[in-house]
């Protein structure tokens, strides 16, 4: 056994007063009487049951010391040496912990198991609440107080998200920094085993539950015009048999207002379905609604929130004494379809060959003259092997910048804070990104004339890359994201703010050029100095749909259970004392 407030020990010293005043005597005052012989019987009585007296008061004092000690030892809060451990107790809200039936879902069930647990503790042993989806997210702190515990489970709710492998890695690595730990995971197991770490006990709740799910959709306008809108889909289903269901799709005015534009029959088997896919022509761009009209164990992922896009050209300007080759790698990205569109003047970013545009957005070819971009600007110089820097860069993610022949690059030096992206093995910037008082550009140092660079499947490429870095627009936004994912900004820097509004109408603005989704499902939308845009957020996951429970076995352990010492101490301290005062009273009668 041992004592968790060992300093507790000295209050024992007070059985010492106590048992002194049993010890002391009351020494009786002599009177003088002349009728001794009535008193003489008194005292023959008396003498004859002295013992039994003595034997009363000590029995008195043991009992009165045995109370002390009760209570002097429960204040010292002792434990039993065994091997209990502190529990971590991890509830499943993901969405699948929704499915269920009768008005009762896993999580009510597991929200009730993971409450017997902490009520069967008794306080004898410490715990925490912790819940498990696409994050980590700890409920309360390791404490031995069941109400605040309890607390803890009541107030847990189902998100609509998936059991992320990061949250249940990052729960593995909880487990494994402590010998002292047991991780009990209650969730409905739908998920392959061996995602889950072997020293994590399942306590598996929900039976096979028959559901059809949305686990895949996007919407896409197709290349040629005409606002011909391209649908893909996918389905799963727990059912054993065939299942005949609709999958209407629907758009969302500005008013809210849902209007219905196409019915689909399907037929879903039992487990994933192939994709299907469908035109639709002359649909508007804006919100859409996909949504399975059938009623089954999970309502989460019968629905996709879907934005459809008609984004606006980037405006591109270009400035050279030469302008052809220039003005063709922006047109081979131009059109109806096409991200880019060429301009005489006012573009949003301009390209340039041997001259520094004064544009608050430029792709600068061949550095020549002085610029708030380099300075020490050189002759040309022999170019060793290029060597790719940050290959992952959104200027590069689609060029090969190692095969380019940097012929006619000058020596130079980078404006200060440059971002070095290609340099050559002496450390002579090829390719950079700089900024300056809110102005960005991209520089290559190359000659295209002499590199023949124009020739190359690569330049409108790196046109196109650098252009639609430098607005934001790298990273198309995707129909639909998974609630709490992270989503593009399109905010053309780190710096630029970004507003979001999510599907209660709260705004949230912050810097930088990703934002995490909210933790809902439903419509967002961002805002900032490229536009506005909408943001669908939808479940979409076929571990949450095939909620046929089959994926992961209980693995269960006994857990320690019982009162703490200090319970049974403050009883039998309540219990001897309620003796002690029976017997006083009884001697006071007697």
């Amino acid at each position: 056994m041992s004592f968790l407030q060992p300093m507790m020990l000295w209050s024992l010293l007070a059985i010492i007063p106590l048992a002194a005043i049993y010890f002391l005597k009351v020494r009786p005052q002599r009177r003088p009487t002349t009728a001794y012989f009535l008193w003489e019987k008194i005292f023959q009585e008396k003498r004859a049951s002295s013992l039994f007296q003595r034997l009363r008061d000590v029995l008195s004092l043991i009992l009165m010391a045995l109370a002390a000690a009760a209570v002097c030892f429960a204040l010292a809060q002792p434990e039993w040496n065994d091997d209990r451990q502190d529990l971590l107790i991890v509830v499943d809200n993901s969405a699948s912990m929704g499915a269920g039936g009768g008005g009762a879902t896993r999580l009510d069930e597991a929200k009730r198991l993971a409450a017997g647990l902490i009520e069967g503790l008794n306080g004898s042993q410490r715990a925490a609440v912790a819940t498990i989806g696409r994050n980590l997210t700890y409920r309360s702190h390791l404490t031995d107080n069941p109400r605040e515990l309890l607390n803890a489970v009541e107030q847990i709710e189902t998100a609509p998200e998936t059991l992320a492998d990061s949250a249940l890695a990052e729960l593995a690595e909880a487990g494994a920094t402590s010998d002292r730990r047991r991780i009990l995971l209650v969730s409905d197991g739908a998920y392959a085993a061996d995602r889950v770490a072997k020293d994590i006990e399942l306590f598996k709740v929900g039976a096979a539950a028959e559901n059809i799910g949305l686990v895949a959709a996007d919407v896409a306008y197709l290349p040629g015009g005409d606002n011909r809108l391209g649908v893909y889909f996918q389905t799963a289903s727990t059912f054993s048999e065939p299942q005949e269901c609709d999958l209407t799709l629907s758009h969302v005015g500005d008013d809210g207002q849902e209007q219905l534009l196409k019915v689909i029959p399907l037929e879903v088997t039992p487990g994933v379905n192939p994709p299907e896919r469908f035109t639709l022509e002359d649909a508007p761009a804006g919100r859409w609604i996909a949504r399975i009209d059938r009623d089954d164990a999970l309502a989460a992922d019968n629905v996709a929130y879907l934005a459809v896009r008609k984004p606006k050209p980037i405006n591109v300007a270009v400035e050279s004494s030469d302008r052809f080759f220039l003005e063709n790698s922006v047109v081979a990205f131009s059109g109806d379809d096409a991200l880019l569109k060429l301009v005489e003047d006012g573009g949003a970013v301009t390209v340039g060959k041997s001259i520094s545009p004064d544009a608050s957005l430029a792709v600068i070819f061949q550095p020549d003259g002085e610029s708030p971009w380099w300075s020490e600007l050189g002759d040309e110089v022999e170019v060793g092997a290029p060597r790719v820097l940050h290959p992952e860069h959104a200027a590069l993610a689609h060029v090969d910048a190692a095969t380019i022949p940097f012929v006619g690059a000058r020596q130079l030096t980078p404006a200060p804070g440059a971002h070095v992206l290609v340099a050559d093995d002496s450390g002579l910037p090829l390719i950079y990104v700089a900024r300056r008082d809110g102005r960005s550009a991209i520089v290559v140092n190359l000659d295209p004339v002499n590199a023949e660079f124009y020739f190359s499947a690569w330049f409108p490429v790196l046109v196109h890359s650098a252009v639609t870095h430098l607005v934001g627009r790298e990273t198309p936004l995707a129909a639909s994201y998974r609630p709490g994912e992270k989503i593009p900004t399109l905010a053309a820097s780190e710096d630029a703010e970004t507003t979001l509004v999510d599907a209660a109408g709260k705004s949230t603005a912050a810097a930088g050029k990703w934002r995490d989704l909210p933790s809902a499902a439903g419509f967002c939308r961002l805002k900032n100095a490229s536009g506005d845009w909408d943001v669908g957020a939808s479940l979409l996951s076929e571990q949450e749909s095939l909620v046929d429970g089959i994926k992961a076995a209980d693995s269960r352990k006994p857990i320690s259970q019982g009162r703490s010492p200090v319970h049974w101490l403050t009883l039998l301290a309540i219990f001897v004392l309620t003796g002690e005062s029976i017997l006083y009273h009884r001697r006071k009668v007697g």
